[in-house]
């Protein structure tokens, strides 16, 4: 791998990483207490390697960007230059907070077996840490006030983000288990979970857009969108929102054959087996989409508005 991709591709894991250990850690905690069975080890020990890699990831990411401001290879990094960085800049002020933020968080979920809504303290820790990002890249280059509305736009931006993966997450975990073992996960306490979903899924994708429209504006102002566009970061965007609407248009399809399928189905189990199928490559694929996004924006934050 070049260095022209190490540090994007870094970006990209941090953020895939940080993003699913808030999502899921939350929306486990918020949503779904009566439908996972609190002995599962197989999501303990998933959350566990993600809360362990989330530092490393983050010093590396913190290496890389660094490294990229000094036009030289990480390996010739002088520690005096890492560390004055670190000490001297907004970006090395969130890096701290977000590795304290991240090791309170890896303890959590090491030390309060199993999953249980104590948890809360870890999805805390991984939002708070997830807010710590919007201090660096665009939303940081904005001064004063407006700088202070960008970053926490920003902020909320990936917290909804994280719910919204997170939920994806889940329910493509708890479509399979319904699937493989449905007297452990039941398919009608699944089919009730996603309904009672709905609500919080439909506020989180406007909040999704919503901010992202309002980021947009603050980073290179709206009326300028076609000169934009002639940019690599106006065509990331642009796949960006394109994919975000794909997900949008798969969350809609999982709704309909939740609210027609099970509910008219009800009782048969072949039909319930076929509902289960239909949802999950529906699933699988808007989960795939919110990868490709989260790469699209790791992409982005390292591209130039301007060209």
């Amino acid at each position: 791998m070049t260095a022209d991709w190490l540090h994007p591709a870094l970006r990209f894991a941090q953020y895939v990483v940080l993003l699913g250990l808030f999502g899921i850690v939350a929306f486990r905690v918020v949503r779904l207490r009566r439908v996972v069975p609190d002995t599962s080890m197989t999501s303990f020990r998933a959350i566990a390697v993600a809360a362990m890699m989330a530092p490393i990831l983050s010093l590396a990411v913190m290496l890389a960007s660094v490294a990229a401001m000094m036009g030289q290879p990480i390996q010739d990094l002088e520690l005096a230059t890492v560390q004055a960085m670190v000490l001297m800049t907004d970006t090395g002020t969130a890096f701290l907070a977000r590795m304290v933020l991240l090791a309170l968080g890896l303890a959590a979920v090491l030390f309060i077996r199993p999953i249980t809504p104590q948890h809360i303290l870890a999805a805390w820790c991984y939002g708070l840490a997830l807010v710590t990002f919007a201090w660096s890249g665009h939303a940081a280059a904005t001064g004063g006030t407006f700088g202070l509305v960008h970053r926490l736009n920003d902020g909320l931006h990936l917290l909804a983000a994280g719910l919204w993966i997170g939920a994806i997450g889940w329910f493509t975990i708890l479509v399979l288990a319904a699937h493989k073992n449905p007297d452990r996960v039941k398919p009608e306490d699944l089919r009730d979970a996603m309904e009672s979903f709905a609500p919080l899924g439909i506020t989180l994708v406007v909040v999704v857009a919503v901010t992202g429209v309002l980021n947009s504006h603050l980073v290179f102002g709206l009326e300028n969108s076609m000169d934009v566009l002639g940019t690599t970061y106006g065509w990331l965007l642009a796949a960006k929102v394109l994919a975000v609407a794909l997900m949008v248009m798969c969350a809609a399809r999982n709704a309909r054959l939740v609210r027609r399928s099970f509910i008219v189905q009800s009782g048969r189990q072949a039909a319930t087996d076929v509902t289960l199928v239909a949802v999950r490559s529906s699933l699988a694929v808007e989960l795939l989409l919110a990868i490709f996004v989260v790469m699209l924006v790791a992409f982005t934050g390292l591209a130039s508005p301007m060209g």
